[in-house]
């Protein structure tokens, strides 16, 4: 696997373009990818640099796209909040008869992407979480965590980070138990509790708002962060955030 995110694309500073370095990113990624013959790629998102990125950058990425996917590498992406959800996963359904996810939806988290790499190992289900505002994402994702399918008896006033991402993971688990012996890769855009910010990054939270605890994460083989610029791993390497790939 092949763990990237953030790649900003259409980022400029002071005014100039950074898509001739970007495209320089792209490439050196596509070679890593068919170099060390990655089974997949991850974009654990921010793949635009804000919701409606220049025409340049969508270019640019659909032709990192269809690169990426000429190695054989299955894609996994999801959202983050630089993103549009609903135009950077317009297509999602479709592409994934292709072997390529990008996910937008918050309600198609539990649908994981299964592959089987070629290591006598089971099979791995991979499970795409986009960027979940709270506001947004609350109460969508608490019907999908009620196993009883009604309303929970007591509702949060106010939907936090933490909360949405324990509403997510929690069926998730349930869907990943029903599959059988697999491993499981959960994919997600968010600031994990003792997560280190870098210089680049303007502030993200005001007090712990913004904190969701690593134990929403308790139980998966692989947790592929982004949403933080540098790169840095947990729980001996289990949960990991890639870095950006930015200049």
């Amino acid at each position: 696997m092949l763990h990237t995110s953030d790649w900003h694309l259409g980022r400029n500073f002071h005014g100039e373009s950074l898509l001739s370095e970007q495209q320089e990113a792209v490439d050196r990624l596509v070679e890593l990818a068919s170099s060390a013959e990655v089974d997949l790629v991850v974009i654990a998102g921010d793949l635009y640099d804000r919701a409606i990125p220049p025409a340049d950058a969508v270019t640019l990425f659909n032709e990192a796209l269809v690169r990426l996917h000429d190695t054989s590498a299955k894609i996994v992406a999801i959202a983050g909040n630089h993103d549009s959800a609903a135009r950077v996963a317009v297509a999602d359904q479709l592409l994934e008869h292709a072997g390529v996810t990008i996910r937008g939806d918050v309600a198609r988290c539990t649908r994981p992407l299964r592959l089987d790499p070629d290591d006598s190992g089971p099979t791995v289900a991979v499970f795409p979480v986009p960027y979940l505002e709270p506001s947004v994402a609350g109460p969508v994702l608490r019907r999908l965590d009620d196993t009883d399918g009604a309303e929970a008896a007591v509702a949060p006033r106010r939907f936090r980070h933490r909360d949405v991402t324990d509403h997510a993971t929690t069926p998730i688990r349930r869907y990943a138990a029903s599959l059988g012996p697999v491993r499981t890769v959960v994919v997600a855009h968010t600031f994990v509790a003792g997560g280190t910010t870098s210089d680049s990054e303007r502030e993200l939270t005001v007090g712990d708002i913004d904190l969701v605890d690593m134990s929403a994460f308790d139980g998966f083989n692989y947790v592929a962060l982004g949403h933080l610029y540098r790169d840095q791993a947990f729980d001996n390497g289990r949960v990991a955030y890639s870095g950006t790939v930015q200049f």
